[in-house]
């Protein structure tokens, strides 16, 4: 067992500019020693909030999507996944090519992230009329990319349409960006303003919703001597403000990251973590009524952690209010990890059960939506030998299934990984990467509703 200011280094999936590419070592240093991190306060019970009308309406998806002679197709719990054919063209090419977000709007569905096969990295953009036939949005340089890298890690309905943010670190380092569109084809870049999103060292937007004013983004700031919580506000998409920085909410001794934000809870409810509690990053949750106004959930070290890492990548609301999902590296070796709360404030973790979340080498939960019998969960699970996507299912979000992959719709040679879902009419659509050919490739799974 770890033990609070042992010798502790741990490989974190913190992923993006700023953080060594999409798959960095994260240390700090505490003293005389080194200690890995990764990058407030109970609330009451308050109005809910609704999403904007800019919200795509539901669309159904068509019988054809998902062939029945397709060997690609694996049923489980009432549900059939289908892995969405590679054409060579449109989700893969020269150098890296990754899906970090999709969801519902424009032609049918849009995802977003970035390409590699122009030299450097990157925003792309990808669309699709049915969940299984994508183009790619042709490049614009002034639009998607500049010198050094650009990332969209998140993309949601509102704004003019569709509002996706990430990273920019073309002024020498990465600064919070955000695009916009009206029909997910034809995208703007809304301009630089430091005072918004910039600053001293590097600034990222991680995931985007429509609420609180309009549009909510959180991620991170690093203008301070380490990383902090960092949230933006808009009302149109096209014009934002920086949250005001407490330190008492959104910082603290070494990094503290939101990685994901959901209209749930008292209002709006984000979920990351957080390095200053102990010697290891412990997950972290944080609430607002009109995201503007934050606090700060307090730390509990039987539910968010204490003595090893525990990292919240995904929420959502759903089971018995508010339902969020990571890792934990307790164990021998990293496991899925759940935690559940009735109003955002009050947090539970679900109890390990090694046959679900666990197994040889790493599971990880990195998207979580509400949909099929309650709640599905995606990520990555190690068992195989090599890292194959994953799917878990849950009727409360307490009770949970590993989904076993006995057609080979989610793994292959070398690495793949769900890490974004969006519920599209009936249909589930998760995207992420491929790694089993030349280099890395964008990929794309669906799930059509039960039979």
């Amino acid at each position: 067992m770890m033990r609070r200011g042992a010798l502790l280094t741990v490989v974190l999936l913190l992923v993006g500019s700023g953080c060594g590419g999409d798959g960095g070592l994260v240390t700090l240093t505490t003293g005389s020693e080194t200690t890995a991190t990764v990058p407030e306060t109970t609330a009451a019970t308050l109005p809910e909030t609704t999403l904007p009308e800019t919200t795509v309406p539901e669309t159904t998806v068509p019988e054809s999507t998902v062939p029945e002679t397709s060997t690609t197709v694996f049923t489980d719990a009432g549900r059939r996944w289908w892995r969405v054919p590679d054409d060579g063209a449109v989700l893969d090419g020269a150098g890296a090519q990754y899906m970090w977000s999709v969801a519902s709007g424009g032609p049918g569905l849009v995802a977003v992230g970035f390409d590699e096969s122009g030299g450097d990295r990157n925003a792309a953009v990808w669309t699709s009329v049915d969940g299984v036939t994508w183009e790619r949005v042709q490049h614009r340089p002034r639009v998607f990319g500049r010198a050094g890298e650009q990332n969209m890690y998140s993309v949601t309905a509102g704004g003019p349409g569709l509002v996706a943010v990430g990273s920019d670190d073309s002024a020498g380092d990465a600064d919070a960006a955000v695009w916009t569109s009206v029909d997910g084809i034809t995208w703007n870049r809304v301009p630089h303003d430091d005072d918004v999103f910039g600053g001293p060292q590097p600034q990222g937007m991680r995931s985007v919703v429509a609420g609180g004013p309009g549009l909510v983004a959180v991620g991170y700031d690093g203008s301070g001597p380490d990383w902090d919580a960092a949230v933006w506000t808009s009302v149109d998409g096209e014009t934002w403000e920086r949250v005001p920085h407490l330190p008492r909410v959104f910082g603290g001794p070494r990094h503290q990251v939101m990685y994901s934000v959901a209209v749930a809870g008292p209002g709006l409810v984000a979920v990351g973590y957080d390095g200053s509690t102990s010697d290891v990053a412990v997950a972290a949750v944080w609430t607002s009524v009109d995201g503007i106004t934050w606090r700060r959930v307090l730390h509990d070290d039987e539910v968010f952690g204490g003595e090893a890492v525990q990292f919240m990548w995904s929420v959502t609301a759903g089971g018995p209010g508010v339902v969020a999902v990571g890792y934990d590296t307790s164990g021998p070796d990293w496991d899925a990890a759940v935690w559940t709360s009735v109003d955002g404030a009050i947090w539970e973790r679900v109890p390990h059960d090694p046959a679900v979340l666990g197994g040889p080498r790493a599971q990880s939960m990195r998207a979580v939506v509400a949909a099929g019998p309650g709640l599905v969960a995606l990520g990555t699970d190690g068992f195989g030998g090599d890292l194959d996507a994953a799917v878990w299912s849950s009727p409360d979000g307490i009770t949970w299934e590993y989904l076993i992959d006995d057609q080979g719709a989610l793994g292959g040679g070398s690495s793949q990984e769900m890490t974004a879902a969006t519920v599209w009419g009936d249909a589930i659509v998760g995207v992420g990467y491929d790694d089993s050919g030349e280099d890395r490739a964008a990929a794309v799974w669906i799930s059509p509703p039960p039979e």
